[in-house]
């Protein structure tokens, strides 16, 4: 991951920028498919406290990222390093309830950047939503909607407020022939979707902070 600056004026009119990597289309990956989006955005009158604050608050992540998110917990918390439950919700024609695990690593290089590294530890797809969450499909009889997704934060404190750049990876099965019209619009549109939850999500905990 690039550390190059990632302050960026055009950031300053609140509206975050989401653009998708084309080079992981490059990547061969037979019966899989990879998506990688980077996000950016600039909080106003933000500080590196507020925002530490707000990603660390795991149990408010199902208040700060719903509908996305329907359940977050912290499971495990050593020094800068956490595991975190987030259960995950997705409905397009389908509905997709996920209970994934991640493994979370803060990094500060100096006083005004933040780095977070979140990387999936196991993604389960439950049953029957309607029924109960803790049910889940056996491995590999799952529909494949997301197999891994692994997000790299960066934030750099300026200009009166807090640069943000997110890049999440994910992996899933490919659109298998005859169910393209059913599925390829809900794979496509949930990185994008997800991304702008996310970075509307974190600014709107951080701007209630103050």
């Amino acid at each position: 991951m690039s550390f190059a600056p990632i302050r960026d004026p055009k950031l300053r009119s609140g509206e975050p920028r989401i653009e998708a990597v084309d080079a992981a289309h490059a990547v061969n990956t037979p019966g899989a498919m990879i998506q990688d989006w980077v996000g950016t955005m600039f909080i106003p009158g933000a500080t590196l406290a507020q925002v530490q604050g707000v990603l660390r608050d795991y149990a408010s992540y199902k208040s700060y990222y719903r509908p996305k998110v329907i359940e977050s917990q912290q499971l495990a918390h050593a020094g800068d390093e956490y595991d975190v439950l987030l259960r995950l919700y997705e409905k397009h024609l389908l509905t997709i309830v996920l209970n994934s695990t991640y493994h979370i690593r803060y990094e500060m290089p100096d006083s005004n950047r933040l780095i977070v590294t979140s990387r999936s530890t196991r993604i389960g797809e439950v049953k029957d939503p309607g029924k109960s969450y803790t049910e889940e499909v056996a491995p590999g009889s799952d529909s494949g909607f997301l197999w891994r997704l692994n997000s790299y934060w960066r934030f750099e404190a300026g200009d009166g407020g807090v640069y943000a750049r997110c890049e999440a990876i994910s992996l899933s099965r490919d659109v298998p022939p005859g169910l393209g019209w059913m599925l390829k619009g809900f794979l496509d549109s949930f990185p994008k979707e997800s991304m702008v939850n996310t970075l509307r999500g974190t600014s709107a905990a951080v701007v209630a902070l103050r």
